[in-house]
């Protein structure tokens, strides 16, 4: 008893680690709040935020648009990774949003066209279009925050929402803290893989990516561990290596980030999984591969919806 008491223990200090409140550093605040204007700092400088905008244009892919229909808060127009394929969204929730693409050059005055009175982007997109000559068609705010839930909370805190968001996360923190303890997850060692066109393989570690955030954030183990594994060059969370490096990966289970969408990358797996190497690993003989969509868990509703599946595939002992 004394035992399971020490874990459960040691489970919550490691989550409050992974998933502590981001809500103390954020970059995004409220200023002041006028009759007609909430006046929002953020990283670019500070914006006169309609109280009531009507035409919002997203510029922040699937992981915004989520946000902001979940919200209530439904954009004239979004960028999006491919608009004829956005995950957990049906048709009915996209019916009269605009989706274009967020890869490559995004016209300004396409963007103009949307007759946007508000603009809400992440960072990386605000910058890379431009800030000053977004703000000239319509006011604009930049999302710096680095997790799903740190945007959330960001999202909902430009439109006077702060208390909610923040409720809603901490809800989901608890439900991770109980999964956690209840799977057992500090004894689980996982590999995050993932196989890109012409057999390049990739180990993931960290975020952005909302799975390995998520993984984190369970306070699994994953393999190898990068604080004790000198050879890696890990960037954007994630390290690739070569096939003799594959042994690497030695998790007792493994996750396969993958996607459809990536031309080439299917029969790129099928070829990893009649190589040799790929056939040696202990998760791949003990059959504890389980596939999962790296692009399908946008914004918080793809934390509740991973973590649900990742609490089932725990349970199940895939």
């Amino acid at each position: 008893m004394h035992r399971m008491v020490l874990f459960a223990i040691l489970v919550l200090l490691l989550l409050s680690a992974c998933t502590s409140s981001t809500s103390t550093a954020q970059s995004l605040e409220v200023v002041s709040t006028t009759d007609s204007y909430r006046l929002i700092r953020h990283v670019f400088g500070e914006t006169q935020v309609p109280l009531n905008p009507s035409r919002v244009l997203a510029l922040g892919e699937e992981g915004l648009l989520i946000d902001l229909i979940d919200s209530g808060m439904r954009p004239v127009a979004a960028s999006v990774n491919l608009p004829d394929r956005v995950p957990l969204l049906s048709a009915e929730e996209l019916a009269g949003i605009e989706l274009f693409p967020s890869a490559g050059d995004i016209s300004l005055e396409t963007l103009s066209t949307y007759q946007p009175d508000f603009i809400i982007g992440t960072e990386f997109f605000i910058d890379q279009i431009g800030y000053r000559q977004l703000s000239q068609i319509a006011p604009t705010v930049a999302l710096s925050g680095a997790t799903p839930l740190t945007q959330y909370i960001e999202t909902l805190t430009v439109f006077g929402r702060a208390e909610e968001a923040l409720r809603e996360v901490d809800a989901l923190r608890a439900e991770i803290q109980r999964v956690a303890i209840a799977r057992g997850t500090a004894t689980q060692r996982v590999s995050l893989v993932t196989v890109y066109p012409g057999m390049n393989v990739a180990l993931w570690f960290d975020g952005p990516s909302p799975i390995p955030l998520l993984v984190r954030a369970l306070g699994l183990q994953i393999r190898p561990d990068p604080t004790t594994t000198t050879d890696l060059n890990i960037r954007n969370g994630r390290a690739f290596i070569s096939l003799e490096q594959l042994s690497m990966a030695d998790g007792d289970m493994i996750f396969l980030l993958q996607t459809a969408d990536v031309e080439g990358e299917a029969s790129a797996v099928a070829e990893m999984m009649d190589h040799p190497l790929w056939q040696q690993l202990p998760a791949v003989q003990a059959q504890r591969v389980v596939e999962l969509d790296r692009i399908g868990f946008p914004g918080l509703r793809g934390q509740r919806v991973l973590l649900t599946m990742l609490e089932e595939i725990l349970a199940s002992g895939t």
